[in-house]
């Protein structure tokens, strides 16, 4: 039993290590030292950068989970899982482009635009996940 517990355990944290952490995507994404997004990620009202980069971190776990859901739809067939990454290659393109426009149109500019971008990224990509979540089958 404590055999099969330890296998298990082993097995669910390498299938987490594939998982990035967020702060060192944004800290990949942004030149900045981990530790200093990590500092900002630890307190999201302190300015304006802050709360930018907490979007862009909700962003980035929305399209992990994404992500995750795809891997597991598309099981072993490749096929299935090219059909669904170029689907979302597709939608990604609209969402950003719609996000852009409606963040923009909303505040006119300025320093929150970033965020409203990354926000609306991050719950359109929800709402994607779930609809990806919710087929039955790869067409």
């Amino acid at each position: 039993m404590k055999r099969a517990l330890l296998v298990l355990a082993l097995a669910c944290s390498s299938a987490f290590a594939d998982t990035p952490d967020p702060a060192d995507v944004i800290s990949q994404q942004s030149g900045l030292p981990a530790s200093e997004v990590q500092g900002m990620l630890a307190n999201c009202d302190a300015n304006q950068t802050s709360l930018n980069f907490c979007a862009w971190r909700d962003r980035v776990v929305a399209e992990q989970k994404l992500h995750d859901v795809l891997d597991e739809k598309a099981g072993t067939s490749p096929g299935c899982k090219a059909r669904l990454e170029h689907k979302i290659a597709v939608w990604k393109k609209r969402r950003d482009a719609s996000c852009k426009k409606s963040a923009e149109a909303e505040n006119g500019g300025g320093s929150i635009v970033p965020m409203e971008i990354a926000a609306c990224q991050a719950a359109e990509t929800d709402r994607m996940t779930k609809v990806i979540g919710s087929i039955r089958r790869c067409n």
